[in-house]
């Protein structure tokens, strides 16, 4: 998938980091379609050097690349896999995104986005992995924390934060409203001394320089956790039947945990609170297509965390709430 001079990547992986009183998970996708990685093996691409440093006030980050321009292995390029064997990849995938749920509603089914189950087509993805270096990889992993601890220590300078967003305030009524619960919060002196943090941030790999650039990091919008963890599956399958023919090993796919990491983030945050009565509470838009990657994550937390899960159906404010609340026992 290609946008302007480089092509649009996510990480698979999420890379934790945790604070005294907080809890920050980073996954890294990209939010129109879906993507995993493959590690092309380059034994002459020397490794990158990063120099990372931070204070109290500041975080610096300095990023020196001295490894040669590297030709990445064109095997994106379908053109170059025969059509026979080309249309069944696309029909085994298509197989394996139904049966393991790589699915969102259809927008031309009216209720799609309202009830499980009704109006399901896949999720557009890629073919097959883009090829990434495992030093970007690495570099991508490294900053996450950096830009965690940087995103966790803005938040607490309301001050900053208000002027700041002013004008971006006049012009999102979204942003508006947010601003005016935060500005009703410092005015109670209102603190929060737990904090917990889901962030994803989207790279671009430059065609010319190969160098890995980021397009934006979403602290609100972080979907794809779950039906991310199903495309990697998707390509390891896919390359562990037809890598030979292509050329490429499944075991240079990273494995992608990022949906159990979520749920594994919430109920440490909510055990962190150390209150019985303490809640998770999940805001959904009541015309969520995109219920199912959703569902990936809450399925979890009722697997492996001790909650019980009500749904509570507020269609008529146009949005869903479901809660998580512990049951008898104890995490």
């Amino acid at each position: 998938m290609v946008a302007g001079s480089g092509c649009l990547v996510w990480f698979p992986h999420s890379c934790t980091n945790i604070f005294p009183s907080s809890f920050v998970s980073s996954t890294s996708q990209h939010h129109r379609s879906v993507l995993s990685l493959f590690f092309p093996k380059n034994r002459n691409m020397s490794q990158q050097q990063l120099n990372l440093s931070s204070t109290t006030t500041n975080i610096e980050v300095e990023v020196v690349d001295n490894s040669p321009p590297m030709t990445l292995p064109s095997f994106n390029d379908y053109h170059q896999i025969d059509d026979k064997v080309l249309e069944n990849i696309v029909y085994d995938a298509l197989v394996f995104a139904t049966l393991n749920g790589l699915l969102v509603g259809d927008k031309s089914v009216e209720r799609s986005g309202r009830v499980p189950g009704v109006g399901l087509v896949h999720l557009p993805f890629s073919l097959l992995p883009p090829p990434l270096p495992e030093t970007h990889w690495k570099q991508a992993c490294d900053l996450s924390p950096l830009f965690n601890e940087l995103v966790d220590r803005v938040s607490l300078d309301g001050k900053f934060l208000q002027q700041s967003l002013s004008k971006t305030k006049k012009a999102d009524e979204f942003t508006s409203r947010l601003l005016d619960i935060h500005a009703k919060m410092l005015e109670m002196n209102k603190k929060e001394e737990i904090r917990m943090g889901l962030f994803r941030s989207d790279y671009m790999l430059d065609e010319k320089t190969k160098s890995l650039l980021q397009i934006e990091m979403n602290t609100i919008s972080t979907s794809f956790s779950g039906v991310g963890v199903v495309m990697t599956e998707l390509h390891r399958n896919i390359l562990s039947h037809y890598g030979k023919l292509l050329g490429l090993d499944s075991e240079r796919v990273p494995v992608n945990t990022a949906d159990s990491r979520y749920a594994e983030a919430l109920a440490k945050a909510w055990k962190e609170y150390n209150n019985p009565r303490a809640v998770i509470i999940v805001v959904v838009q009541g015309e969520e297509r995109n219920m199912y990657d959703q569902h990936f994550v809450s399925a979890i937390l009722r697997e492996k965390y001790p909650f019980l899960s009500s749904y509570y159906d507020l269609s008529s404010k146009g949005i869903n709430i479901r809660f998580y609340y512990l049951a008898k026992q104890t995490l």
